[in-house]
């Protein structure tokens, strides 16, 4: 079985916040896009959500972000109506991975999953270590490169980031890398 991850698709990374950036809103029409395929297709879609405590020791290394309760940590809206939907889950985290200590390892055993698409941002953090973690537990991951981004800022250029990062999960974590609409983003 098939499941859909999407990665932190937020208002903190992608309208509003010391993180938001419009390389990130770029990419939400192909998420959206890929959203509406696996539902069509009968597949779990898993929303993950950048959650944090005010005190949150992630901002030693980043800004103040998605806090809990906070507008940022919010999905964008046009991915929260999908939330009302049984095969949709909204799954809160608190490190770069989606699976260190939530219950993403669990809903992939409970419904079977043993391929995922994942898409999101931001590609070199969440996106990527996501992916690790997934491989580590020899699940297949098909990368939906249309679908990621991350943000542009001095000493990390995006659009070099993003592709370093795509490589990365390619040749080092054996994902597979879909570059389908890819060449729209450049």
């Amino acid at each position: 079985m098939q499941a859909l991850i999407v990665v932190d698709m937020q208002n903190g990374f992608l309208r509003k916040g010391n993180l938001a950036s419009s390389d990130c809103l770029a990419v939400l029409p192909a998420v959206v896009r890929e959203v509406d395929a696996a539902l069509s297709a009968g597949h779990r879609v898993i929303f993950t959500a950048d959650t944090h405590e005010t005190d949150d020791r992630e901002f030693d290394v980043f800004p103040t972000h998605c806090v809990r309760g906070t507008d940022e940590a919010e999905l964008v809206d046009e991915l929260r109506a999908y939330l009302d939907r049984p095969e949709v889950h909204l799954l809160p985290k608190r490190r770069y991975s989606a699976m260190f200590e939530t219950e993403l390892e669990g809903l992939l055993h409970r419904f079977d999953v043993d391929q995922v698409r994942i898409c999101g941002v931001c590609t070199d953090i969440c996106v990527l270590h996501t992916t690790a973690d997934l491989r580590n537990r020899d699940i297949a991951v098909t990368v939906a490169a249309a679908g990621t981004a991350t943000f542009d800022a001095p000493e990390h250029p995006a659009d070099a980031i993003r592709e370093q990062s795509l490589q990365h999960m390619a040749q080092i974590l054996g994902a597979r890398v879909e570059r389908t609409e890819d060449a729209s983003r450049v």
